[in-house]
């Protein structure tokens, strides 16, 4: 097998399928662990905490502890960043070689069916053969014209992870995940921020109820949101951007943040003459298997465009590896969970109330606030909800969640949707008290009517 791209989805399937028996080579252009590693989930995640830890230091005094002045050293923040990515990074080093998987570093392009081009750094191509090959190659950030990306003044995510500096104040268009857990993390280490979105609200892919939390968080915390708004034009000048709206409206920023979306890196890493199919948005087509319309031909990740979260592309590798092995798995995007770093986090899995309501599908729906949670009363973090959603049939289909540990409390109800579970049988379930996890209890508990704290 080889394989192109060795992110989470790439290097995930190559350990499985050497795990499998198969023999394996992981090409990979830049570093293992791809985007999410490296420029992406990881770095951001470590300064989300730096960013909770702040506000946790700023708001000590509710509790009885005094911090006079809590001051924020940028150089520190990002040095911990890069070793925390360092260390992670060298993890996956050392798990291909006790996997003995072979590591070949420069860019991989499929040219034949079963053969890699490999250019290295230089401009030195090889080539390399496989009965199978798996396409892994990611996805990149969309930076229009109009925005005038530059990678200085005007950036992605990956320069903004990158920064020597600590700006002074950062315009973020798109808020959506990136750009509102760069928004709540910029804004924690003292920039002044202006988050501006097409959109009627932020963090469209979750429910109004939900993004209207974090929006308030946001607002409280002096972030400016601007949503149904549209950005006309960009220019830079003497080390400032002025982006204009469509109203006539300068919003003026040190740095300007892209974070509309991201799109798949297909066709440098395939030959187009293989005929290989691709959809509309150049994302690579596959089958509930992995396959692509070409034997022997695998892709897995944000080249397939399914969902762009780094835990689906770690098990379309898995369900990749399995069936090149002959075992016969298939991918299901049932209850895949999702998580947003802000503060206060959010996170879902399956279906939603507005998804529900727009499809014509009724459901129940139970909701159990924070602020009646022992447990998020003594850490003094109150704001936000649980709430889950339950077919006709009272089997769980769904929830949301806004507030403290949402991230980790989400999967309690993904492992009751994968396995069919009901409400009933999640409340049957003795609870850990006080624990936030009551909140995803209670919640199920509002669905039968017999919530008791509440």
């Amino acid at each position: 097998v080889v394989i192109i791209g060795g992110g989470p989805g790439g290097y995930v399937c190559a350990i499985r399928c050497a795990q499998l028996g198969l023999k394996v080579a992981l090409v990979e252009a830049a570093d293992l662990g791809g985007t999410c590693l490296n420029r992406g989930c990881i770095p951001t995640k470590t300064l989300a905490h730096t960013a909770d830890v702040i506000e946790l230091a700023r708001g000590a005094a509710d509790i009885g502890v005094e911090i006079p002045d809590v001051k924020v050293n940028f150089a520190k923040v990002m040095s911990r960043k890069n070793r925390v990515v360092a260390k992670l990074k060298g993890g996956i080093g050392l798990l291909m070689k006790k996997r003995k998987v072979e590591v070949i570093s420069g860019r991989g392009r499929l040219v034949a069916k079963g053969k890699v081009e490999v250019m290295d750094k230089v401009g030195n191509v090889t080539f390399i053969e496989g009965e199978n090959v798996v396409l892994a190659t990611g996805s990149s950030p969309i930076t229009p014209a109009v925005f005038k990306y530059d990678g200085v003044n005007v950036v992605t995510s990956e320069e903004l992870l990158s920064l020597k500096e600590m700006p002074e104040s950062l315009l973020i268009i798109g808020a959506g995940v990136v750009g509102c857990e760069f928004a709540s993390i910029f804004n924690s280490l003292g920039a002044r921020i202006q988050l501006v979105d097409v959109m009627p609200n932020i963090l469209p892919m979750v429910d109004d109820d939900v993004a209207d939390v974090v929006k308030k968080e946001f607002e409280k915390r002096g972030i400016s949101v601007k949503v149904g708004t549209k950005i006309a034009s960009v220019e830079v000048f003497d080390g400032e951007v002025d982006a204009v709206t469509e109203d006539g409206e300068h919003l003026r920023s040190q740095k300007v943040l892209l974070s509309i979306g991201r799109r798949p890196n297909v066709m440098q890493s395939i030959d187009p003459a293989l005929g290989i199919e691709i959809g509309k948005a150049g994302e690579v087509i596959v089958d509930e298997h992995m396959r692509t319309s070409l034997a022997s031909v695998w892709a897995i990740g944000d080249v397939t465009n399914k969902n762009p979260l780094a835990h689906v592309a770690s098990s379309q590798g898995l369900v990749a590896a399995a069936n090149i092995a002959g075992k016969f798995e298939n991918m299901d995007y049932t209850a895949v969970p999702s998580a947003i770093f802000t503060n206060p986090e959010v996170a879902s899995v399956g279906i939603s109330e507005r998804q529900a309501k727009d499809n014509g599908i009724q459901v129940k729906v139970g909701r159990f606030p924070f602020l009646a949670c022992g447990k998020a009363v003594s850490m003094n973090e109150t704001v936000g909800f649980v709430k889950v959603i339950a077919d006709l049939q009272d089997k769980v289909v769904g929830a949301q969640i806004v507030g403290p540990h949402a991230s980790d409390l989400i999967s309690e109800v993904t492992l009751a949707i994968s396995n069919g579970l009901s409400v009933e049988q999640v409340v049957k379930t003795v609870h850990t008290h006080p624990t936030l996890s009551e909140s995803v209890y209670e919640a199920c508990e509002d669905i039968l009517g017999l919530a008791v704290n509440i």
